[in-house]
């Protein structure tokens, strides 16, 4: 399975594509044990993997041309598409699909409105990125995005008439010669659907369009960045991290006026092949005045994958660095805390989904990992099923 990289004691999240405690020491217990062969005769059926559709026929369904990967041994390919939606009337999108065309090379595809529509296809190579809005993006193991609807809100994003859709496409280094023809499909709200709109933003953006930066050789050097204070109160939808070769580690928080602090992101141990934009449980309220601060150390000294460090600057291209936290959000309205994104449902007051019952407790322990049933410390809730609550019970 592909990994998670947000660290899950620091914060939830949707699609959360974790193991189990026992799902874990199965797997541990059988490596300690010398990978043994169990009895092959009941051995599941080799599953058959398909490129199918998760949510039925598409409204609109766009192909990128068939195209041939030009990454060699050791440097990988980017290309972005801009693909006209051949729309005569804006449309609202209610869920968003990618489908790889060829699933062993795809290794993320960012979609986004294309800024500049064209009446015909247009290829740009040694494209890092889309032009326009991004409203989209997949990576292995991603899901199709559903924007959370419910009886008083329909969330989603307006699709304007005779706009393309511009598709940033990355295949890895290794990857020479392998053929890709991969879809974005699109569904639709009924024409007299009243959206909220989703508004995705860089909103830490560092080396590019903020200050830039450099990490020197053989160090490792922590780098910040910080917005606000917001103008009015968000809701936060989902975060997507971005760093490149030489991340290690990276953190994000909003700080609001009265001093509380709300935790977005953090990631412990940065991997570039694994990214993506990752969804919370509910939207979480980002009050107006508050500011986002976010942390991220580039490990630049020797290692089997940097045997020379050499000054690296911030940029671009994938040898270069860059220090981004991208949200989808919008202006918060009253209740959007209690909207289930996963379930497209709403939760009670306490934002536990409704119908949506935990596993069995396996243990309660401290912030070191240790059981206990004390009080007056945190304490971390483990439930057989990967779910983690933390609380404080004061006495």
């Amino acid at each position: 399975m592909p990994p998670w990289p947000p660290d899950t004691l620091f914060q939830n999240y949707a699609y959360e594509n974790t193991l189990t405690l026992d799902e874990i020491a199965k797997i541990t217990d059988w490596i300690t044990a010398g990978v043994p062969l169990g009895d092959t005769s009941l051995l599941p059926p080799m599953p058959t993997f398909s490129n199918s559709s998760q949510l039925g026929t598409p409204d609109l369904e766009l192909q990128i041309p068939t195209y041939s990967s030009t990454a060699t041994s050791n440097s990988d390919d980017y290309v972005c598409f801009s693909i006209p939606t051949g729309l005569l009337q804006s449309r609202k999108i209610r869920a968003i699909e990618v489908i790889p065309g060829n699933l062993q090379t795809v290794h993320h595809v960012l979609v986004s409105i294309d800024l500049f529509p064209n009446n015909s296809i247009v290829t740009t190579t040694n494209c890092m990125g889309p032009t326009g809005d991004m409203i989209y993006a997949y990576a292995p193991g991603s899901v199709a995005l559903t924007y959370p609807a419910n009886t008083n809100n329909s969330f989603g994003v307006e699709l304007p008439a005779n706009s393309s859709i511009s598709l940033s496409m990355h295949y890895p280094e290794g990857s020479f010669g392998q053929v890709d023809s991969t879809k974005v499909r699109f569904y639709f709200y009924p024409q007299s659907t009243v959206i909220r709109e989703i508004t995705t933003e860089f909103v830490i953006n560092e080396g590019i369009f903020g200050a830039p930066f450099i990490l020197p050789p053989n160090q490792i050097t922590e780098i910040t960045g910080s917005f606000g204070p917001t103008a009015q109160d968000y809701s936060f939808m989902s975060v997507f991290p971005h760093m490149h070769l030489l991340g290690k580690d990276m953190e994000c928080m909003a700080v609001t006026p009265t001093n509380d602090t709300i935790n977005l992101i953090r990631i412990n141990n940065w991997d570039f092949e694994w990214q993506g934009f990752y969804f919370y449980q509910t939207f979480i309220k980002i009050p107006a005045g508050s500011m986002i601060y976010a942390k991220g150390n580039y490990d630049n000294t020797v290692s089997a994958t940097n045997p020379n460090p050499v000054t690296v600057q911030s940029g671009l291209n994938t040898e270069d660095e860059m220090f981004i936290f991208i949200f989808q959000f919008l202006p918060y309205q009253l209740g959007d805390e209690n909207i289930s994104i996963e379930n497209n449902t709403t939760t009670t007051t306490y934002n536990i989904p409704i119908n949506t019952p935990k596993g069995e407790l396996i243990k309660i322990t401290d912030i070191l990992g240790r059981k206990t049933k004390g009080t007056n410390q945190p304490l971390f809730y483990i439930y057989d099923d990967g779910t983690v609550e933390k609380k404080i019970i004061l006495e």
